[in-house]
């Protein structure tokens, strides 16, 4: 049975998957520290890019989840098994890493804790700056087929927020808020049993920088300067043109009567070539009258943190929102336009490929007939 395990909870847009692909990389290395990060041999199946352990925690929590059936959770269970099983053929440390962990209420917590069985656990928090994860989460929406705008999408926030404290950490509506209400998330894990909790504050750039106040979170401070890093991947967001075009081909494929998995393909050929561009326009950012009630929700937010029971490593004012810092303009209609044709070129490239590839098979037809 492991002697610790480290729970890595995210929370969502703070570099997860890059600290995920770290370690992936380095489990061999870690290993020979005295940790192991589990990497099933199955974890390529789907369509993850990196090994984690969130489908696995589906096996066990289930609809705790608020996206997970419960079909989808039944067939996590295997996973969930063989997960279990590792750690208790592991007499060190085990990291484990899986950002939907940060939404769970204090009953699934007590559950995945008493199925671990292991007496010391710690928690570690990384976490992003409200003006720079909410752009992303609205952005994240839009790339899944939603045409919600942005400000609409902070008033479901704000209605959320609003809620009591006792409603926001029983309500399976309000997960957002369970997640990066960090101080509320601190104590949440602290009073459900967690040795420690840190928090991890993610610096943005360079990516190293977060991998160092990671690996001090971790107790492996040494272990950062020797561990290769995956090369620099570029950004893989979208920008503000690019995310008005793809939420306004959102809108137009609700009325056709397209499969979601076909919607879904259209929607990753465009992605990729947006991805591809050189001159794509600016950063997706807060609306202007949001701003002050941002950069509030931001201040109580530290304050929480502050009187919670989390350790910080980095700096707290990294995830302060100053409302001065939103200095990109909305883009034009003609940085839209340029989006939606990369958009269109993007479907009549595969549409002609598509041609060509049916064209050469009728050919090899014809040749293997005559």
């Amino acid at each position: 049975m492991a002697a610790k395990i480290i729970l890595h909870i995210g929370v969502q847009k703070s570099g997860t998957t890059f600290l995920q692909h770290v370690l992936q990389a380095n489990a061999e290395a870690l290993a020979s520290e005295g940790v192991r990060y589990p990497v099933s041999l199955d974890w390529a199946r789907g369509r993850r890019t990196v090994a984690n352990h969130e489908w696995a925690s589906y096996g066990l929590l289930g609809t705790e989840f608020p996206w997970v059936s419960r079909d989808r959770a039944s067939e996590e269970t295997l996973s969930w098994q063989t997960l279990l099983d590792g750690v208790r053929s592991t007499s060190g440390t085990v990291l484990l890493s899986a950002e939907a962990l940060s939404v769970i209420r204090k009953p699934a917590i007590h559950r995945l804790l008493d199925a671990l069985a292991v007496e010391d656990v710690e928690v570690v928090v990384t976490a992003r700056g409200l003006g720079r994860s909410l752009p992303s989460l609205w952005q994240q929406h839009i790339r899944n087929g939603r045409t919600v705008s942005f400000g609409t999408y902070l008033a479901g926030l704000a209605a959320q927020r609003e809620k009591s404290r006792d409603q926001i950490e029983t309500d399976p509506s309000a997960h957002l808020w369970r997640a990066f209400g960090l101080g509320g998330l601190a104590r949440r894990w602290s009073d459900a049993g967690a040795a420690r909790v840190r928090v991890v504050t993610t610096p943005g750039t360079p990516p190293r920088l977060l991998w160092q106040r990671f690996a001090e979170a971790i107790g492996l401070p040494a272990f950062a300067e020797s561990a290769g890093l995956p090369a620099e991947r570029a950004h893989t967001g979208l920008t503000a043109p690019e995310t008005q075009v793809l939420s306004a081909l959102n809108a137009a494929i609700r009325q056709t009567t397209w499969s979601g998995q076909n919607a879904d393909w259209v929607r990753k050929i465009i992605i990729g070539r947006f991805q591809a561009r050189a001159e794509r326009g600016g950063k997706v950012v807060t609306p202007p009258e949001w701003r002050t009630r941002l950069a509030q929700w931001s201040e109580e937010d530290l304050a929480a943190l502050r009187d919670s029971p989390a350790h910080i490593v980095g700096d707290l004012d990294e995830l302060r929102y100053d409302p001065s810092s939103e200095t990109t303009r909305s883009p034009t209609p003609e940085e839209t336009a340029r989006a939606g044709a990369e958009a269109a070129i993007a479907l009549a490239e595969a549409a002609l490929q598509e041609t060509l590839v049916q064209r050469n098979i009728r050919r090899l037809r014809h040749r293997l007939t005559t």
